[in-house]
C-alpha cells in the first residue's frame, strides 16, 4: 500500500507541475494549451485516488482534503475556461490558474 500511496504522490505532483509549467509557458503569449487543462484535472483524480488510498490506510485530514478538493476544482474550472477562452481569457481567470496551483501545494505541503 505504501509504494502504491507513493506512486500516486508522485503522479499528483507531476501533474501539477506540468500545469503551472504550461502556464509559465504560455504567460507572455496568453494563449493557453490543452495541456494546462488536462494536466490540472489529471491533478485532480490522482488527488481523489490518493484520499481514497490515504482514508483506506488510516485516519487522513479530512478538513485539509477538503480544502484540496475545493482548491483543486477552482484550478480545473479555471483551466478549462482558459482553454475555451483562449487568447481573450480575463486577467482574473488567467491569474488565478496559478494562484490556485500554488495554493493547493502550498496547502500540501504546510498544512
Amino acid at each position: 500500500m505504501s509504494f502504491l500511496i507513493s506512486l500516486f504522490v508522485v503522479l499528483h505532483m507531476i501533474c501539477w507541475a506540468v500545469a503551472l509549467g504550461t502556464w509559465v509557458a504560455a504567460a507572455r503569449t496568453r494563449q493557453p494549451n490543452k495541456g494546462m487543462a488536462h494536466a490540472t484535472a489529471g491533478a485532480l483524480v490522482f488527488g481523489i485516488v490518493l484520499a481514497a488510498l490515504v482514508s483506506i490506510g488510516g485516519d487522513p485530514n479530512h478538513m485539509k482534503l477538503g480544502i484540496k478538493l475545493v482548491v483543486a476544482l477552482v484550478a480545473v474550472a479555471l483551466a478549462f475556461v482558459a482553454h475555451k477562452k483562449g487568447t481573450e481569457t480575463p486577467s482574473p481567470v488567467w491569474f488565478g490558474i496559478p494562484t490556485a496551483i500554488i495554493a493547493n501545494i502550498v496547502i500540501a505541503v504546510f498544512v
